[in-house]
């Protein structure tokens, strides 16, 4: 039921919150984590409701849900807004910006393929929330390498499974999805039943899903914009943590053919060398190049990979040949594999996304990636974001995607993650109607932030204060007028 609410009893914790604390919030060490991990019993999000109720003491709460995605991509950005969430709680109580703040803490991988695609936590604002972010709240640091993550399974969660009694008041509560990446065009109806126990009837377009959210929520997605080639390296480290975490050879190649995918099924990779030889499961070491990762032959993991390289200096010139087959089923249920390889020649990386459809295997299953030509006194210039193959995760793309979903001024882009708090602080402000986006700055300067941080904040709030202000001007010329025509009732009040 949650229902921890902030009082005097509080205080101490108050001003620790408003402080901002130097525990690391949410992180594991890696040596402790049990080696099968899922989701807490406490975040579990399947056959269970979560609720934001009034009471008597706190009779106008404020829900309100930090989205974060947890996936490998995101890199430390997490445990910045992790290590943050104990300010943002603070910073609202004692400002003032939204009356009686209830946090429901949310992480979000990768139905796909991670082991906690989805953590919920209940309402809470006190120090409940430090177990959420201490002890239950997991990390995984997935994700499916594909641009995409189940961000419209949580959409779905949050507008299907929440009960919240500011709704009664006609005050819907605030979602922030902190993302760098698209949703899923679709929600499929199989995940849900999986993770959230609810039975669909087909799969539902992501975009009635977020509708659905909005009728809640005010929702928003803060992206955080990176040089494209920071970007790209948290995008390859989603491939590489699979890579090095089963003992393959990433970095220091001069070829590499890496295999992902995301069921339990055994795919394999194929390569035929330059001098004509074929490395693969049953040859593994030919003309130089070796395959060092072979998994899913017993079907252990849902996070598999493989990975066929060429150390520096031993790759011979000429044509490689890459292809991939399906060898055996380990699922339960014939269904299509999808699957993405990774292709790196001298310094340039590649990928290429393909499907073995139901039902084939071995020869029968074959799907050609490519022929790629090496030449090691012929080298390509690096990569820019115009050329890259890695088209999904590129800055236009993912918010063009977004904005299918949210209002243009619901999309706040910035720089820098130590930022993510303060913008979400500042929709708080801006929305509640509590403060205009000067005066929020200028307490973000009494809060000694730097110039290059307010500056970024302003510029991601500036449409959205250009709406609040707006809408403050239209309630205003209404006011003039004697009357109030209150929203959904038909009636007009006076308002004399």
């Amino acid at each position: 039921m949650g229902g921890g609410h902030f009082d005097e009893s509080n205080s101490i914790r108050i001003r620790e919150f408003s402080r901002g604390s130097s525990r690391s919030f949410g992180y594991i060490p890696e040596s402790s984590i049990p080696k099968e991990r899922k989701v807490h019993a406490a975040l579990n999000p399947k056959n269970c409701i979560r609720e934001c109720r009034d009471n008597p003491d706190h009779p106008l709460t404020t829900p309100i849900v930090p989205g974060m995605d947890v996936t490998e991509s995101r890199g430390d950005d997490v445990r910045v807004m992790f290590k943050k969430l104990p300010r943002f709680i603070g910073q609202i109580f004692l400002r003032g910006y939204v009356p009686d703040p209830t946090i429901s803490c949310c992480a979000i991988g990768d139905a796909t393929c991670d082991l906690a695609p989805l953590q919920v936590g209940q309402f809470e604002a006190d120090s409940r929330l430090d177990a959420v972010l201490t002890e239950q709240i997991w990390a995984e640091k997935g994700g499916g390498g594909t641009g995409q993550e189940s961000y419209e399974l949580a959409a779905y969660y949050y507008a299907n499974k929440v009960m919240l009694d500011c709704l009664a008041r006609g005050k819907k509560g605030y979602f922030f999805f902190t993302a760098d990446e698209s949703p899923y065009p679709k929600l499929s109806k199989a995940e849900v039943k999986r993770i959230i126990g609810d039975t669909l009837q087909s799969d539902v377009p992501t975009a009635e899903v977020f509708a659905d959210l909005q009728k809640k929520f005010e929702t928003y997605l803060i992206y955080i914009k990176k040089p494209w080639a920071q970007r790209k390296k948290s995008v390859d480290a989603e491939i590489e943590q699979r890579v090095k975490k089963a003992g393959g050879m990433y970095d220091g190649v001069d070829v590499r053919f890496s295999l992902l995918w995301h069921d339990r099924n055994d795919l394999d990779i194929h390569v035929r060398t330059p001098s004509g030889e074929h490395i693969y499961y049953s040859n593994k070491q030919a003309d130089g190049g070796y395959l060092d990762v072979d998994k899913n032959v017993n079907g252990e993991t849902t996070k598999p990979v493989e990975n066929v390289r060429w150390k520096k200096g031993s790759a011979p010139k000429g044509n490689y040949e890459v292809w991939v087959e399906r060898y055996r089923f380990h699922e339960p249920i014939d269904l299509d594999s999808p699957f993405k390889v990774e292709i790196c020649i001298g310094n340039q990386v590649e990928s290429y996304e393909g499907v073995i459809p139901a039902g084939r295997t071995h020869g029968d299953s074959r799907v050609t990636v490519g022929e790629y030509h090496y030449d090691p006194n012929q080298m390509a210039p690096a990569e820019t974001e115009a050329d890259d193959q890695y088209a999904a995760y590129q800055d236009h793309v993912v918010i063009g995607e977004w904005a299918k979903l949210l209002p243009e001024e619901n999309i706040l882009v910035i720089k820098d993650p130590k930022a993510i708090i303060d913008t979400m602080l500042g929709v708080l402000a801006l929305k509640g109607g509590t403060r205009t986006l000067e005066q929020f700055l200028i307490e973000l300067k009494e809060d000694d932030q730097t110039d290059e941080r307010i500056a970024d904040v302003s510029e991601a709030l500036k449409l959205l204060a250009q709406s609040c202000s707006q809408t403050k001007v239209g309630v205003t010329a209404v006011k003039r007028s004697g009357t109030l025509k209150k929203r959904g009732s038909g009636k007009l009040i006076n308002l004399d």
